[in-house]
């Protein structure tokens, strides 16, 4: 597992500023509910409750409704972290349905 200072790390050498607090901030909201690890690929559910979770960070109230009713041109900075620790090779790490359910695939 990635810790939120490694996660703070990629995204400072990304280019997204020097405003480790700031970064700090979205790094804690990403691992709060799930932890980043080694990246796998996201369901457009997953993908949404990610991008959610960074944007409650700007607004604590935000719900997945109103996250569809923003323009997407908004939220690219959002999309933008998720895919530069994509570039390294990192990403929240969703379970399996199977896993949940204590089944096999």
């Amino acid at each position: 597992m990635v810790d939120v200072s490694e996660v703070v790390h990629v995204w400072s050498r990304a280019g997204h500023g020097r405003n480790h607090g700031r970064l700090g901030l979205y790094a804690q909201a990403l691992t709060a509910d799930r932890p980043v690890g080694r990246y796998r690929a996201l369901t457009d559910d997953q993908e949404d409750r990610a991008i959610l979770a960074l944007y409650r960070v700007d607004r604590p109230q935000a719900t997945i409704a109103d996250l569809h009713q923003i323009r997407p041109l908004a939220l690219s900075g959002y999309s933008q972290l998720l895919h530069d620790l994509a570039r390294e090779g990192f990403g929240p790490i969703h379970e399996s349905a199977a896993l949940r359910m204590g089944g096999l695939l």
